[in-house]
C-alpha cells in the first residue's frame, strides 16, 4: 500500500478518535452533577441558539419538568436534523443540572455514534 495512503489512514484515524472522545466529554460535562428526571416534552423547535437564516443548526424539544420545588420549561442540549412533532406530549427522561441552561436528554444515540467513530478510526489506524 503506498505511504501516501497510510498516512491519510492514520491521520483520518486519529481524528475519528479525537471526535468519539470529545462527543462523549461533551456528553459527560452536561451530565455530571446532574439529576435523571421525567420530563414532558411540549414541542420540537427551531434551536434557540443557531441563526435562523443559517443552514446549521437543528431542532430541539422544549420540555416541562419539575425541580426544586418549581416548574420549568428548559431546551434540551440535543439538536435534531429534522422535527420531531410526534413526540408532543410524550415523557422522556432528562438529566437535570441547576447550574446549566439547558437539559441533556438521556438517550445512547451519543455512545453509539462515539464507539462507532472509535471503532472505523481503529479500523483505519490497524491497516497495514
Amino acid at each position: 500500500m503506498p505511504t501516501t495512503l497510510l498516512i491519510v489512514y492514520r491521520v483520518l484515524g486519529t481524528v475519528l478518535f479525537a471526535l468519539a472522545a470529545a462527543a462523549i466529554v461533551e456528553k459527560y460535562r452536561t451530565v455530571r452533577g446532574a439529576v435523571l428526571l421525567p420530563a414532558r416534552v411540549l414541542e420540537c423547535r427551531k434551536a434557540g441558539s443557531t441563526s435562523p437564516g443559517a443552514a446549521a443548526g437543528g431542532y430541539r424539544y422544549l420540555v416541562e419538568l419539575h425541580a426544586e420545588g418549581r416548574r420549568l420549561e428548559m431546551e434540551t442540549n440535543d439538536a435534531f436534523w429534522f422535527r420531531h412533532d410526534k413526540d408532543k406530549g410524550k415523557i422522556i427522561q432528562v438529566w437535570y443540572n441547576p447550574g446549566a441552561r439547558c437539559v441533556e436528554r438521556k438517550s445512547w444515540e451519543t455512545e453509539i455514534f462515539s464507539a462507532l467513530l472509535a471503532g472505523i478510526g481503529a479500523a483505519l489506524l490497524l491497516i497495514r
